[in-house]
């Protein structure tokens, strides 16, 4: 059977820092080749400060934001940060930025545009390189970095048709959600390449993730039933601003618009029976849906035949999430039952 060039991802959130010791050394030996975190001061540590940390405890995966905001930080601060991070991990870091979501929603700031999302990244990507940038009418440049620093690569997670555009313009990474599917990666490749021939570039010059929730289970469906808030989590963030564009059939979009409003944002990337926006998928009828669109579970060699699937549509990179309660032993489970089909 042929076997699948494959990378693979893994984040977490933390509250401690000795935990995130122990997780970082045992995310490294299993062998993944990306490190994430998220962007959600409010939920989660700050991310830099994660980042740091993981720079300081990892000598060879690559590490990311996936993903940060425009809304929270001057772009010059991000750059800075960014810079830092990059020269301590010795060139492996990328920075993540989309419009926002639980970061500013439990902060009452409001998401940014698309056009913001380009400006920031065109930004933070030029101040990392070491040029001087006009941001609101002010010259801004980092002038403590030196001839030998790397400029950091900037990621957009992209989800609808401008966005994914934009990322083909002007982005070094695209994140992909719900993207799982033929249908789905083929229309996002298509408007990402589009973007990219705007500007003389392929699709092909860029580097394409794809989150998946990958969880083992005695069944696909009791791993399914597992993360019901996170699925209903990635879909308020996926269709908040529009539902168009992204293969949302017209019978769903009701309940899809009804899921959104009654979505609690303190709840985010929290699964446990007692998150309430666990109710939410059987409550619309959006189980199924959603769970093809971006869930590979069940026992582990169902999971690497999932995977050989997606891998078969163009899914080749994914970062794949820990929404379980014993990650250690998911990660061993990873390592012994599912990285060895792709290596």
């Amino acid at each position: 059977m042929h076997t699948p060039q494959m990378r693979f991802g893994t984040g977490t959130t933390i509250r401690r820092f000795d935990e995130y010791r122990r997780w970082l050394s045992t995310a490294e030996g299993s062998g993944f080749d990306l490190l994430t975190c998220g962007d959600s001061q409010s939920l989660w540590a700050e991310c830099f400060t994660m980042m740091t940390f993981a720079a300081s405890h990892t000598t060879r995966p690559d590490l990311a934001i996936t993903v940060s905001n425009p809304m929270t930080r001057h772009p010059a601060v991000v750059a800075s940060a960014a810079a830092g991070v990059q020269q301590i991990s010795g060139g492996r870091f990328r920075y993540g930025l989309a419009s926002g979501d639980s970061a500013l929603r439990n902060i009452g700031v409001r998401a940014a545009t698309v056009e913001e999302i380009g400006a920031y990244a065109s930004a933070v990507t030029r101040l990392t390189a070491g040029e001087t940038v006009d941001w609101d009418g002010q010259s801004i440049g980092l002038h403590w970095l030196d001839d030998d620093a790397r400029r950091v690569p900037v990621w957009i997670a992209a989800e609808g048709p401008r966005t994914q555009r934009l990322a083909g313009r002007i982005a070094d990474g695209v994140i992909l959600s719900n993207s799982l599917t033929p249908e789905r990666m083929a229309v996002a490749r298509e408007n990402i390449g589009a973007g990219a021939a705007e500007v003389g570039r392929s699709v092909d010059d860029i580097e394409i993730w794809c989150m998946a929730n990958l969880l083992f289970a005695p069944t696909e469906s009791e791993g399914i039933d597992s993360i019901s808030s996170v699925l209903a989590g990635t879909a308020n963030h996926v269709y908040r601003f529009t539902l168009e564009g992204k293969g949302l059939p017209d019978e769903l979009k009701e309940p899809m618009t009804r899921l959104m409003a009654e979505y609690q944002s303190r709840h985010h990337a929290q699964p446990g029976a007692e998150n309430p926006n666990n109710a939410l998928l059987a409550k619309y009828g959006l189980r199924d849906f959603l769970a093809r669109q971006g869930t590979i579970t069940g026992p582990p060699g169902h999971c690497v035949d999932r995977l050989r699937d997606v891998a078969s549509i163009g899914a080749t990179n994914l970062i794949v999430a820990q929404f379980v309660s014993d990650q250690e032993q998911w990660m061993r489970t990873f390592a012994d039952q599912v990285l060895p089909a792709f290596r």
